[in-house]
């Protein structure tokens, strides 16, 4: 049996979930309360391997587990993990969890199961998003028609959803002297990772029902959510220019808006298709009418 299968199954058993991660070499795990944790397989005592799981997750927030598949241990592997902090787990507690998780589903008289996955059809672009049971992403309306992206750039578009999660943050931060407290709202792209200020005003719909393609989610909520920590920190810290007048001068000063990093706190709100209008390689938003490009989206 493949020992992913085993992995999923214990991860299962403890009340969390797997999903599919990027990379996609390395096991994902969702706790459910914004909290979770990374795993990967080391099949050899390759350290190399080891430096590009490490470089790859360096801003994963949740805990990062190696687990030893193979005999021996590495002592500049289990050196090297400590210094990053990467919890190693040998191969004979590796065979421990897996052998108790084999256990636990030969005993399990009830199954859980997924719903089933709709199949597309040979001539449909759709690609069905699985974000979590029961909760697939919903569609914002778009306020551009299509009729009004061909006349405005003279070419046939396609409508695209594209999945973005969005976020609500609070922090602090240092404004010259005084310490304010700054809420905001962000927008993660699921599938090329950026981030931008969130829209508002939009209208969500349960599904589209005219011709469309959807993209594939490839970043899910939880490794979206310290990109958007980390693109709330930078777009915070910003210099303002305050002016004062007095009856012979006029007097400008530069103070610095700078956040207090330990007091970032994001939230998890919804993903849902973002609409654009794609026709080769320029792009018109479906919602603010921007033109851009579609490496901004994809």
């Amino acid at each position: 049996m493949d020992v992913r299968i085993l992995i999923d199954e214990m991860v299962k058993n403890m009340g969390y979930r797997t999903y599919p991660g990027y990379p996609e070499e390395y096991i994902w795990v969702d706790h459910g309360d914004g909290s979770g944790e990374v795993i990967m397989l080391l099949e050899n005592q390759d350290l190399e391997k080891v430096r590009e799981f490490q470089s790859s997750t360096v801003s994963f927030p949740g805990e990062r587990f190696l687990f030893m598949l193979s005999d021996g241990g590495n002592k500049d592997i289990i050196s090297y993990c400590k210094g990053h902090k990467i919890t190693t787990v040998t191969r004979d507690e590796t065979a421990k969890l897996l052998g108790k998780a084999l256990i636990d589903m030969h005993l399990s008289s009830k199954t859980t199961k997924r719903p089933a996955v709709r199949q597309p059809k040979e001539d449909s672009d759709f690609i069905l998003v699985y974000l979590e049971e029961g909760n697939n992403p919903k569609y914002i309306r778009p306020v551009v028609s299509g009729e009004l992206v061909t006349n405005s750039i003279g070419l046939r578009s396609d409508l695209i959803f594209v999945p973005y999660h969005f976020f609500s943050y609070t922090m602090k931060v240092v404004e010259g002297e005084n310490i304010a407290i700054k809420e905001g709202t962000s927008m993660v792209n699921a599938v090329n990772g950026r981030v931008t200020r969130s829209i508002n005003g939009y209208e969500i719909l349960d599904s589209w029902p005219t011709t469309h393609r959807e993209m594939e989610l490839k970043w899910e909520p939880l490794s979206s959510m310290e990109r958007a920590k980390r693109w709330i920190s930078d777009s915070t810290e910003t210099e303002v220019v305050e002016k004062s007048e007095t009856e012979a001068f006029i007097i400008y000063s530069r103070s610095r808006v700078k956040p207090l990093e330990d007091t970032i706190k994001v939230k998890y709100i919804n993903t849902c298709f973002y609409p654009i209008y794609s026709s080769s390689a320029l792009v018109m938003d479906g919602f603010t009418g921007e033109i851009k490009s579609i490496t901004d989206y994809v």
